[in-house]
């Protein structure tokens, strides 16, 4: 009797011991993992487009969504906040620094650094030639490095929806800095419903998401980050 109660006693006190030890464990966890209050999303057209009547674009959302809440960019943020409703999301172009990166002054996002999670969507406006990839790049890090100061930012690297060569340099890119990667652009060729071909008479407007396509590329980003918010 005596060595079965010693022995309940050990079982006890060791039962006791590891629920203290566990949850300092779980408490230090719970301290250590990151609050996300701010994600900011940046990228071209396709995150946000304002009216232009000579192509006939008319809205102030994600071209060529129906409505700004069938955009991707909405349809993230929708996801994000039923985790938080907290949690700001903002979204904004760097169409120009695709469109002249060796020239492009990053102040011009200042408001937009710091983020806690930062997804850039880009590559479409590119121009690829075999002899722009390293620039690229290094202005590619530029950019990334004066967006992210305090070096305290999950960052993310989508690429572009329409196929080239350009996405695979920012896969590499993501890869080596070990940033999350979003493939996307197979959801052009894959599927004609991702576009919105025959939705618009300008071509270039119709080569973009429809709401079909908005929302397969809102899933293909959602599915890595949705992670970071559990």
């Amino acid at each position: 009797m005596l060595r079965i109660k010693n022995i309940k006693l050990i079982g006890m006190l060791l039962g006791a011991f590891l629920l203290v030890f566990c949850g300092k464990r779980v408490q230090v966890q719970q301290k250590d993992r990151k609050t996300i209050s701010k994600v900011v999303i940046l990228g071209n057209s396709i995150v946000a487009h304002p009216p232009k009547a000579e192509i006939g674009w008319t809205h102030d959302w994600g071209m060529a969504a129906s409505c700004a809440k069938c955009d991707f960019v909405h349809i993230l943020q929708d996801s994000i906040t039923r985790t938080n409703p907290d949690i700001n999301v903002e979204w904004g172009s760097i169409a120009e620094f695709e469109q002249d990166y060796t020239q492009y002054d990053v102040s011009k996002v200042s408001k937009y650094r710091d983020a806690d999670l930062l997804i850039i969507k880009i590559s479409e406006n590119v121009t690829y030639s075999s002899d722009m990839e390293e620039e690229f790049i290094q202005r590619f890090d530029h950019l990334v490095d004066y967006l992210t100061p305090s070096k305290k930012t999950t960052i993310v690297i989508a690429e572009g929806f329409w196929p080239s060569p350009v996405n695979a340099l920012l896969k590499d890119y993501a890869i080596k800095n070990k940033y999350l990667h979003v493939p996307i652009e197979d959801l052009f060729a894959s599927d004609k419903r991702n576009a919105a071909i025959g939705l618009f008479e300008n071509e270039g407007v119709a080569n973009h998401p429809s709401d079909f396509g908005m929302k397969n590329i809102a899933e293909r980003i959602w599915h890595v980050i949705y992670p970071l918010f559990q």
